[in-house]
């Protein structure tokens, strides 16, 4: 089966456009955002998040003043795109607008309204392959304003809840010198339960039953990450371009989770952008059909599954 488009009605995410195969499928939100809302193999539930009630959102009168009388930024959920470094009220752009889009061969290409407020125009594609769960995620970052600025595309994906994460660490030899970043923000406590660093991998698990937020960061230049949850394994690739500038102390990848979510954020690297510049990073997503669970603080039994898996 050839790659298939089909408009459709998503739930109250309004007009949605659904991309399948015969192995998986993805849904990516056009009157809104836009955000991929879901992905799956054929079958088997999303493992994204959907936020239906509108849980997580901003506004104040200070993000009104900045954007607009009613603005108010909705997290959705899925798959986005933002900028780093994260600062309020400019990463949280009210994307409530219908989003222009137009499909090439297997290819959805999205173009959102521009932010005028903050100076970016942002660009994203999604392809899916014709033979398996493969998604290759392009975005593209663009000031289209007067002013220099220096950022880094950030591509935040927010997987359901009920899974559990690996990291890979480091392991490039580097002798006498420090191989491993971990960043923490002030917020997360690192002798949290559902936390757990190993030297070769780091493991996360979401719990529905814990409020409280962690943030962590690392200099992630094994390129991929996973999460197990609803018998499908989520790995994303991207690379990690060793001696870059990164955001947040110099890590290519972040990761967040509270009571309803788990974030899975790559980075790209830091580039000062003159009007009409650009700056663009690409992932590519998987689905594994897995059954298997593993010992999450057992590292010899993660890495056997990462073997087995991932890194085969």
């Amino acid at each position: 089966m050839a790659v298939k488009f089909s408009e459709i009605e998503y739930k109250n995410f309004g007009r949605c456009i659904k991309v399948e195969n015969d192995i998986a499928s993805f849904i990516v939100t056009v009157d809104v955002g836009p955000r991929v809302i879901a992905y799956s193999l054929n079958g088997k539930e999303n493992v994204l998040y959907e936020d239906i009630e509108r849980h997580a959102f901003n506004q104040d009168d200070g993000f009104e003043d900045y954007y607009y009388e009613g603005a108010k930024w909705y997290i959705y959920g899925g798959h986005r795109l933002w900028y780093s470094p994260e600062a309020f009220p400019n990463s949280y752009y009210p994307d409530n607008d219908p989003v222009r889009y137009t499909i090439d061969g297997n290819t959805i290409k999205l173009t959102p309204k521009p932010q005028t407020e903050n100076g970016v125009a942002y660009a994203m594609s999604f392809t899916l392959d014709e033979n398996s769960s493969k998604v290759t995620a392009s975005h593209t970052i663009t000031n289209i304003s007067d002013k220099e600025i220096e950022i880094a595309p950030w591509c935040l994906t927010v997987m359901d809840k009920g899974g559990v994460e690996i990291i890979p660490q480091s392991k490039q030899e580097t002798g006498l010198l420090a191989n491993r970043l971990l960043v923490i923000w002030p917020y997360a406590d690192i002798t949290d339960e559902r936390l757990y660093i190993g030297n070769d991998y780091i493991t996360l698990k979401q719990d529905e039953n814990i409020s409280d937020a962690i943030k962590i960061g690392i200099n992630n230049d094994r390129g991929w990450v996973s999460y197990l949850n609803k018998d499908q394994l989520f790995v994303k690739r991207y690379t990690h371009y060793e001696g870059a500038k990164y955001p947040d102390f110099g890590v290519s990848y972040e990761t967040y989770t509270n009571d309803k979510i788990m974030e899975i954020e790559s980075l790209g690297y830091l580039k000062v952008l003159n009007k009409d510049d650009y700056i663009s990073h690409d992932e590519t997503w998987e689905l594994i059909p897995c059954e298997e669970d593993f010992d999450r603080k057992d590292m010899a039994n993660v890495d056997t599954f990462v073997k087995r898996y991932i890194e085969k």
